[in-house]
């Protein structure tokens, strides 16, 4: 007999979910990066939803949403059609809001084809991701440059280029996440710029952690640096400092879309082992 239990109970859940979520490490370094966010802060967000998926006494599945982000479905080997209907169908008879889905290309297909069926509503493809690992660097050509951490100083010009950043990728954001990313990025040192001659030209941020890796995100460079190689130097630095600091494997995400990051990270030492989807939901009215 297959049930869905909402808890509330971060430390349970993580539990619950872990074990899951570290069957592919890398594909999940979204939930696991939330949960692990959760273990250092000491307890979940307040608004935030865990759910398990039980068939019998086991748990088979989980998916978590943190408002107004959308649910995360993760990558896990065990799944099937029949979960993520019967998690859709939960979903739906007692009235959770979801307004997309993202995650394992499979389960979100099943998940919209089940949620269209009994919502009503139309989901719209927003996005096709590549995720990448990396468990050992390629030797990288060095050029000039040098890879250094984002100070306060730094703050206008992340501001300006992370809404450059969220225009390409289509994630645009509002002012005040903006500035509070910025802000954080710095005093968090996780935001890293690349610098030749004094001038920064590219930036590349050391995202979430799982047990065993680092995720790398916000590679940008603005158009008038472009196609001098600075964005692959600087995730390359990131990823080597990543690396000796002691993370087994580096992660991150690509658009689909766009051939050249993909070559670009293949280059150095990422290899594809999933896709993501990202799906929103409209009324079909």
């Amino acid at each position: 007999m297959m049930r869905v239990e909402e808890t509330a109970d971060a430390s349970g859940f993580a539990r619950q979910a872990e074990p899951l979520l570290l069957q592919k490490e890398a594909e999940n370094n979204l939930p696991l990066g939330i949960i692990g966010s959760w273990k250092n802060s000491g307890g979940k967000d307040s608004s935030a939803f865990m759910l398990t998926v039980y068939d019998g006494e086991e748990p088979v599945y989980v998916t978590l949403r943190t408002p107004p982000h959308l649910w995360i479905l993760p990558a896990i080997s065990t799944i099937n059609q029949e979960v993520l209907t019967h998690l859709a169908r939960f979903l739906y008879e007692n009235e959770y809001e979801v307004p997309g889905v993202l995650g394992e290309s499979e389960a979100v297909q099943w998940f919209v084809e089940a949620w269209e069926q009994c919502s009503g509503q139309e989901g719209a493809l927003h996005m096709k991701q590549g995720i990448y690992r990396l468990d050992q660097l390629k030797p990288v050509v060095k050029k000039d440059g040098e890879l250094i951490l984002a100070e306060q100083k730094d703050y206008p010009l992340l501001v300006r280029w992370l809404t450059s950043y969220g225009h390409e990728t289509g994630e645009v954001f509002h002012k005040e996440r903006v500035a509070q990313l910025a802000g954080d990025m710095i005093s968090d040192q996780k935001m890293h710029l690349w610098q030749v001659n004094r001038t920064i030209v590219s930036m590349v941020c050391r995202a979430r952690t799982t047990p065993n890796g680092a995720t790398v995100n916000a590679v940008f460079t603005p158009d008038e640096y472009k196609r001098r190689g600075y964005a692959t130097q600087a995730v390359a630095s990131l990823t080597e400092k990543l690396l000796t600091e002691g993370y087994e494997f580096c992660a991150l995400y690509t658009d689909l879309a766009n051939a050249t990051s993909n070559t670009i990270y293949k280059k150095i030492g990422y290899n594809f082992v999933g896709q993501s989807l990202v799906y929103h939901f409209s009324s079909s009215s």
